[in-house]
């Protein structure tokens, strides 16, 4: 019986590692390199002219060609975190600033990476809302054909760790709730040039782990889903540097442990405005 378990178990093996072959060289033809984890970033035919002239058509066409290459984004945030449901007015929320940086590069060949990192120092209000906020992200990126009326789509799949500390005083003795969060994610980038105008929109779905650390109880952990939307539009004051403000929104939909009087489960919000500039992108 042992025996016939071992090669039941080696045929589905060898089973899956021919199919995932097979989907690998067929990916290969449609992206080349695309499953290499750490491709090479084309330097040489890159001529860093950040401040060339901008590159503009006629209001509709659909002729002008996304940049490749490294880029790199900055945004101030400016938003509205959600209060815990044990707090005062749990409906409500409360401002603060924060920071955004990406990172990555986008390949001739249409695949790249995406790196993405939040910081938010707030809000600030102890017996009402007092925490703050940290996420790192990586991606893998893929930038498909052009579609119709000049739309581009980049799919993107990937890891975030979020962490959310939560230190709103509402007992006798402040509790610290540390949230750690290692999430998969999918999503996508959708965006358009036109003349001196960029439309764009990004979407993520996230899902994971959420371990939770206290110092009044036991540690615990919960199940975390949530998702990340922006709106936004840039203009290009030269080929490859641009303005631009969105509203970026971000929601937590179970697994926050918020509430410093006993174990339980909470959802959060961030929503606000980022405005910032980007270099290539």
């Amino acid at each position: 019986m042992l025996s016939y378990r071992k090669a039941l178990w080696s045929l589905v093996i060898a089973a899956n590692l021919a199919v995932a072959s097979s989907v690998q060289a067929q990916y290969e033809t449609a992206f080349p390199g695309a499953m290499q984890p750490f491709s090479d970033v084309n330097l040489e035919n890159y001529d860093f002219q950040w401040f060339a002239p901008p590159i503009t058509e006629q209001y509709g066409q659909d002729t002008i060609d996304p940049n490749t290459g490294i880029f790199f984004e900055y945004h101030r945030l400016f938003m509205n975190v959600s209060r815990a449901e044990s707090a005062p007015g749990p409906w409500d929320g409360d401002a603060t600033y924060g920071n955004r940086v990406d990172f990555g590069y986008m390949t001739d060949d249409n695949y790249g990476w995406l790196c993405s990192g939040w910081r938010l120092d707030g809000p600030s209000y102890d017996l009402v809302n007092r925490a703050d906020f940290n996420s790192f992200e990586v991606n893998r990126t893929w930038r498909l054909d052009q579609f119709h009326q000049g739309f581009w789509i980049e799919p993107m799949i990937g890891m975030r760790f979020a962490q959310f500390n939560d230190k709103t005083t509402v007992v006798p003795e402040p509790v610290f709730v540390q949230n750690n969060m290692l999430m998969g994610q999918l999503g996508g980038r959708i965006f358009s040039q036109r003349g001196q105008w960029t439309l764009y929109s990004t979407v993520r779905g996230f899902g994971g782990q959420n371990w939770i650390f206290r110092g009044d109880i036991e540690d615990y952990s919960n199940g975390v889903v949530g998702g990340e939307f922006s709106l936004g539009c840039a203009y290009h004051i030269t080929r490859e540097i641009t303005f631009d403000v969105a509203w970026q929104h971000m929601y937590f939909g179970t697994g926050i442990g918020r509430d410093p009087n006993f174990q339980d489960s909470d959802d959060m919000t961030f929503s606000g405005v980022a405005f910032g500039f980007t270099l290539n992108r």
